[in-house]
């Protein structure tokens, strides 16, 4: 299989999960904690079916990055075609990590009590808490750079944009360095999410 051939067992991939996600109950993937006002909540875990979208996920998205190259054309995305690819790369991206990341809360829930659960939430605090949270949030961080990273240092398409059909080369013969493809990373989710946040931004001026 070469990488354009990817294009439909992603977006059978992306089907399903959009799909199921929508048909089975709803659970934590990864871990979330919320504090105000003296509020406290704190949810986390994992799902049997989200693990398997993950292995899923993850066989083809190293299958690709060492698929052979489709032939290259002159790249003229347009802005609309690369928003849906790092979207779609982004729901992938989620659900290949987060089902994983999320047996850290479970097992060290599991720990805790004594009485393993695939999912648990609660409003008390307990002292693992804060380091639970701060390894899981760094972990999710850094493999989803590395999933938007990995594809520009291999030359391959990230999984969106097989699916939007192109990819990013660089327009210099200089090669694509850890560097450089951490920072178009980095200036890619400010881009994406600049159309969200400027509603916000607006109003807090004009307040």
């Amino acid at each position: 299989m070469k990488t354009s051939d990817f294009r439909w067992p992603f977006l059978t991939v992306l089907a399903a999960v959009l799909i199921l996600g929508n048909l089975v109950d709803s659970t934590s993937l990864g871990i979330s904690a919320e504090f105000s006002d003296g509020h406290y909540r704190i949810a986390g875990g994992t799902a049997p079916w989200a693990i398997g979208f993950s292995i899923a996920i993850g066989i083809l998205y190293f299958w690709l990055m060492y698929a052979p190259q489709s032939r290259l054309t002159t790249p003229m995305p347009g802005i609309v075609r690369r928003w849906f690819a790092f979207w779609i790369d982004f729901i992938l991206a989620i659900m290949a990590t987060a089902p994983i990341l999320g047996l850290i809360p479970s097992l060290t829930e599991w720990r805790r009590t004594g009485v393993f659960a695939w999912n648990f939430e609660r409003t008390t605090p307990a002292p693992s808490d804060k380091v639970t949270v701060t390894i899981t949030f760094m972990l999710l961080t850094i493999t989803l750079m590395a999933y938007y990273v990995f594809p520009l240092l291999r030359h391959r398409p990230s999984p969106g944009s097989c699916v939007a059909g192109y990819q990013i080369t660089p327009a210099d013969q200089n090669p694509m360095t850890v560097r450089r493809a951490a920072l178009r990373t980095l200036i890619g989710f400010v881009a994406a999410a600049t159309p969200y946040l400027a509603p916000f931004i607006a109003r807090d001026r004009k307040r």
